[in-house]
């Protein structure tokens, strides 16, 4: 219920209406074109979670927590808000039954084709699930930038960097340095735009490809922000030794997941797991599974770096034979 009350206020854009000072029910729903009894009943109940206020006259004003819903301030949840409530992203998960008792991803059933080629297939939700990626890499960024020195690296290759926000951030760290994008061809527009917007465009190079078939060469430091999760032990193993294999000898893979715990304390990647089983098959990882997948995939675990968010950076170098 909470998940489909922020998601329509966040399609109306009532954060944004709200944004300009206190209005009534009426005036919100004269702005956004919804029904005034109806906006009423929505706008109580957002009170009720804390997003939204009503004064003494009864209009409705922003909280601190409604200012996440905001478009186009430095702490949005917008775009998150807009995938998870999304009928694209509710309807899988409406799955996970059938998903637990057959082992198979439940978005085939729920879209009518995988997952990635939903995304092909279908613009406007692609839009909002990369702009909720992007947005989560932003969120993700402080406390990665805190754990990992990037300036030592000479050429950092982002495999499957949406649209480029975490390799303008890790360019942003290192400023002697050039990045290299790997990407779909449906992608590669975005994040062109977007690494012209963060101003390091000029020290990019932007291939089109998958990393099922091979990952750029020459770089020092590859670096994969949850993508491994995405695959099972077969899939990802393929990946990691075909970036082992485009790999020089000396550089450096660098793992950005979430670890899962041992014990009952709650944690999301114990949460996440369930989606990535519903919408790819995938799943999240223990640190002893992460340390066999990469020896399986011809690499030694250097170390994982916890931060205070629910992402570590996992840091591994080759030690089978690569190009």
């Amino acid at each position: 219920m909470a998940t489909h009350t922020l998601y329509a206020a966040a399609r109306l854009g009532i954060a944004d209406v709200l944004a300009a000072g206190p209005r009534s029910a009426s005036e919100v729903a004269g702005e956004v074109g919804s029904d005034p009894d109806a906006t009423a009943r929505l706008l109580r109940a957002c009170a009720g979670l804390g997003v939204f206020r009503q004064a003494s006259d009864d209009r409705y004003e922003l909280t601190p927590l409604a200012r996440g819903l905001c478009s186009g301030t430095p702490d949005s949840m917008l775009p998150v808000v807009l995938m998870l409530g999304d009928p694209s992203y509710q309807g899988p998960w409406g799955r996970l039954t059938h998903v637990i008792e057959t082992g198979r991803p439940g978005a085939e059933a729920s879209l009518g084709e995988p997952m990635w080629d939903y995304l092909d297939h279908n613009p406007g939700f692609a839009a909002t699930f990369n702009n909720a990626m992007t947005r989560l890499t932003a969120l993700d960024w402080p406390t990665v930038a805190t754990a990992y020195d990037f300036s030592r690296f000479v050429t950092i290759v982002d495999l499957g960097g949406g649209h480029g926000q975490l390799l303008s951030l890790m360019l942003a760290a290192a400023p002697a340095a050039n990045g290299v994008l790997l990407e779909r061809e449906a992608v590669i527009e975005a994040a062109e735009e977007h690494l012209r917007r963060a101003g390091v465009l000029s020290r990019c190079r932007l291939e089109v490809g998958s990393f099922f078939d091979a990952a750029p060469t020459g770089g020092d430091l590859y670096v994969m922000r949850r993508v491994i999760h995405d695959f099972g032990d077969e899939q990802a193993a393929a990946i990691l030794t075909n970036v082992r294999d485009s790999m020089p000898r000396d550089a450096t893979l660098l793992l950005l997941e979430s670890v899962v715990p041992p014990g009952n304390a709650p944690h999301l990647a114990k949460s996440l797991d369930l989606d990535m089983m519903i919408f790819v098959g995938g799943r999240e990882r223990t640190r002893g599974e992460f340390d066999a997948l990469l020896d399986r995939a011809g690499y030694r675990m250097v170390r994982v770096i916890p931060t205070i968010s629910t992402i570590s950076l996992i840091e591994a170098v080759p030690t089978a034979a690569g190009r």
